[in-house]
């Protein structure tokens, strides 16, 4: 009956130590992700409409049909030439959806 005891006082203090530790790892990645902000990450690739549309698996025809719907469609225009980031029409795909 002691050995349970022990057992079980055991199991409580490494479980609160887990906790905390954890805790204290969330905190530690918060703040450094705060500290990040403003500070340029290496940008992903620009995507032309074709290579969009065959990442997205649509056709090039419902592209274009969803981009003229949507005014705010995600695009960088690069003196004249349309390009996208995967990422962003993603993001802007879900929030279409909802």
């Amino acid at each position: 009956m002691e050995q349970d005891a022990l057992q079980y006082h055991f199991f409580k203090v490494f479980s609160e130590l887990e906790s905390r530790i954890a805790q204290r790892v969330v905190d530690a990645l918060s703040k450094q992700s705060n500290a990040l902000v403003g500070v340029p990450i290496p940008s992903e690739k620009l995507l032309k409409d074709v290579e969009l549309c065959e990442a997205l698996q649509i056709s090039t025809a419902h592209f274009y049909k969803v981009k003229r719907r949507h005014k705010d469609f995600p695009v960088y225009d690069i003196d004249g030439a349309k390009r996208y980031k995967l990422s962003e029409v993603e993001q802007f795909i879900k929030s279409i959806k909802q």
